[in-house]
């Protein structure tokens, strides 16, 4: 799985004690900033082993333009979970093109699809919709990987706010390399490289995720708007 690591030859068999081992990737990664993390991560482990996603919400242009200025033929994930908006699957095409993405898509198993769609699972049980159309078929490709590049940020919510960089959960290993982004350091990075946006943040919306879920508002106040419920389940 590993490589090499910054400026000498890292052997994770030294670090038996799997604390040990996510501390000292912490503390190297923890000075550096998100593009210069993702250097190193991509000279310390081996492509065939990193899983990366996108949602190609209003932020993961920012993530996918790093990776793609690094690693142009890295594999991109996008969970289509059929319940997108429009302007969503309009922004995927033309991210898609711009950054030339090697980009694949997953969907959830039909049957189970098909019954979410009929019996309305989001209105009556908002975790059984994300884990039928979301967890579920992410959880098949991430079988097959052993670290994950995920775009979360520490200000987008509570739990994220207690992430570290690299986060051990279950059978994979997690990287956040813009974990400590701030919004300004979010908006100025899209207003110097002039990213086209999803056209639903100039309708108000501020985090995107199914059109079910989703309504208009600042951060994530919109998402699961009434409930409790603050992620898909995916990252947790």
């Amino acid at each position: 799985m590993v490589k090499n690591s910054i400026g000498n030859n890292f052997n994770p068999d030294a670090y038996p004690d799997r604390l040990d081992y996510l501390d000292y990737l912490h503390k190297n990664y923890s000075d550096l900033q998100p593009e210069d993390r993702l250097k190193e991560f991509f000279n310390l482990f081996d492509e065939k082993d990193i899983l990366l996603t996108t949602s190609f919400g209003s932020n993961s242009i920012v993530l996918l333009s790093m990776v793609s200025k690094i690693k142009p033929d890295l594999p991109v994930y996008f969970i289509d979970t059929g319940y997108h908006f429009e302007e969503t699957y309009e922004y995927k095409e033309l991210i898609k093109d711009q950054l030339g993405l090697n980009l694949i898509e997953i969907h959830p198993e039909e049957t189970k699809h098909q019954f979410t769609r009929k019996n309305e699972t989001w209105i009556a049980n908002h975790d059984l919709c994300c884990m039928v159309n979301k967890v579920d078929p992410l959880e098949k490709i991430k079988r097959n990987h052993k670290i994950w590049i995920s775009g979360l940020m520490a200000h987008q919510n509570a739990n994220r706010a207690g992430l570290r960089i690299f986060e051990k959960r279950k059978d994979i290993l997690k990287f956040h390399p813009l974990l400590d982004m701030t919004r300004e350091e979010v908006s100025l990075y899209k207003f110097i490289y002039q990213f086209p946006e999803n056209r639903l943040i100039h309708k108000g919306y501020s985090s995107i995720g199914c059109i079910h879920c989703t309504k208009k508002g600042n951060g994530r106040e919109g998402r699961w708007a009434g409930t409790d419920k603050t992620e898909c389940g995916i990252h947790i």
